[in-house]
C-alpha cells in the first residue's frame, strides 16, 4: 500500500507541474494569424494535432514509476 500511495502523490505532483508547463509554453510560443482576421467572422480554435494531455500523463506516469521504485528501494535498506 506504501508503494502505491507514494507512485499516486508523485504522478499527481508531476501531471500538475507538466500541465502548467506546457500550457506555458504554448501560451508563449502561439502566434495568432492576423492576416484573415478582418475577412472572417468565424474562427477556428482548437486544430492542434498533438494530444498534450496524453503525453503530459505518460512521461508523469513514467518518471512517478520510477521516483516510487527509488524511493521504496532506499526506504527499505
Amino acid at each position: 500500500m506504501k508503494g502505491y500511495t507514494v507512485f499516486i502523490v508523485s504522478f499527481i505532483a508531476l501531471l500538475l507541474v507538466f500541465q502548467i508547463l506546457s500550457g506555458l509554453f504554448l501560451t508563449l510560443t502561439y502566434e495568432p494569424e492576423m492576416s484573415g482576421s478582418f475577412n472572417s467572422t468565424i474562427s477556428t480554435v482548437g486544430n492542434e494535432s498533438v494530444n498534450y494531455t496524453f503525453l503530459t500523463s505518460i512521461i508523469a506516469a513514467t518518471i512517478s514509476f520510477i521516483t516510487s521504485k527509488l524511493l521504496l528501494k532506499t526506504i527499505n535498506k
